[in-house]
C-alpha cells in the first residue's frame, strides 16, 4: 500500500527550495548561513592561498598542509551539514511562526551521526565511481537510487546499510523529481558562481588565488539552502511511503466473515400515539 502511496502522492522541487529559502533566509538566517560560512572559511582561506607543491620551496610540506586543510574543510561540511539536516526536521510540517530546534542541540545530534555520516559518504561516492567505470548510465543510477543515503543515515538509520536500503525504498518513480533537484541545484550554485566570474573578467590583473577564495565563500554560503532543500525532498519522501497511523488500512473482509456472529437487527419502537384502525370486511 505504501509504494502505492508514493507513486501517487506529489512531491515538488519548487517547494522543497521555497522551504529552504523561507528557513535558511527569513527564519534564521544567522545560524543557517552566517555561522556555517564562518566555521568553513578558515579551511576555504588556506586552501585558495596556499601554493601548490611545484610552486613551493618545500613540496612535500605544501603538499602535506593542503591535505590538511582539505580535510578539515571536508569535515566541517559534514558536520555542519548534519547540523542542517536536524534543523531542517525540527520545522517541517510546522506552522510559519515555529522556531528551529537549539541550534546547540542540532550540531550536537549531528556530532554523534558524523562517523556514519563520513562513511556512507564515502561508500557511495565509490561505489558511483566504480559504476561510472562500465557506462555512465549505471552511475547515474546508482548515484540516483543512493541520492537519499546521507539523509537517511543522519535522520533515521542506524548506519549506512540501513540508510542504502532506505534510499532504495522510497526513490523508485521519483527520478523526474530527482533529476528536478539536481537541476535547480546547479542553477543555485551558478548564481554564486557568475559574481566572481564576473568580477574576475572587469579586474583582469587580480590574483588569481583571491577569485578562488571568493567562490569558495560563495559556494559555501549557499550550500545550506541546497541542503535544506534536499532534506525536505527527503522528509517528503519519508512522509509518503509512511502509512498513516491514523488512517486504517483498508482490508478486504473474508468471506461471511467467518467467524464472527452475523449482526441482529433491532426492531424499531412503535410510536405509541399511533394507532392502526381496524378494516371492517366487505360484506
Amino acid at each position: 500500500m505504501s509504494s502505492h502511496r508514493s507513486h501517487r502522492l506529489p512531491i515538488s522541487t519548487r517547494h522543497a527550495f521555497a522551504l529552504a529559502f523561507d528557513l535558511a533566509v527569513r527564519r534564521d538566517p544567522w545560524n543557517s548561513l552566517a555561522v556555517p560560512l564562518l566555521l568553513r572559511s578558515p579551511w576555504i582561506l588556506a586552501n585558495a592561498m596556499l601554493p601548490t607543491p611545484s610552486e613551493s620551496e618545500r613540496p612535500g610540506l605544501a603538499a602535506l598542509i593542503t591535505a590538511a586543510a582539505l580535510l578539515g574543510d571536508f569535515l566541517m561540511l559534514v558536520m555542519i551539514g548534519a547540523m542542517l539536516r536536524f534543523r531542517a526536521r525540527s520545522v517541517f510540517n510546522t506552522p510559519v511562526g515555529v522556531h528551529p530546534a537549539p541550534v546547540i542541540e542540532c550540531y550536537a545530534q549531528g556530532l554523534r551521526r558524523l562517523p556514519w555520516l563520513v562513511m556512507t559518504e564515502i561508500v557511495r561516492n565509490m561505489g558511483i565511481v566504480f559504476a561510472s567505470f562500465f557506462l555512465v548510465l549505471p552511475g547515474i543510477l546508482l548515484g540516483f537510487r543512493l541520492s537519499f543515503a546521507t539523509e537517511a543515515v543522519v535522520l533515521h538509520e542506524p548506519h549506512t546499510a540501513a540508510a542504502f536500503r532506505r534510499s532504495f525504498h522510497i526513490t523508485p518513480g521519483r527520478f523526474e523529481r530527482w533529476f528536478e533537484m539536481i537541476v535547480a541545484s546547479v542553477f543555485v550554485a551558478l548564481g554564486g558562481v557568475f559574481i566572481p566570474t564576473v568580477l574576475s573578467v572587469v579586474f583582469r590583473n587580480s590574483n588569481i588565488h583571491v577569485w578562488v577564495a571568493v567562490l569558495g565563500l560563495l559556494i559555501a554560503g549557499i550550500t545550506p539552502i541546497v541542503q535544506y532543500a534536499w532534506t525536505f525532498f527527503y522528509l517528503r519522501l519519508v512522509e509518503i511511503d509512511t502509512p498513516d497511523p491514523e488512517v486504517t488500512p483498508y482490508q478486504e473482509p473474508g468471506p461471511l466473515y467467518a467467524g464472527q456472529a452475523p449482526p441482529t437487527e433491532t426492531p424499531l419502537p412503535a410510536l405509541a400515539h399511533e394507532q392502526v384502525p381496524a378494516v371492517a370486511p366487505h360484506a
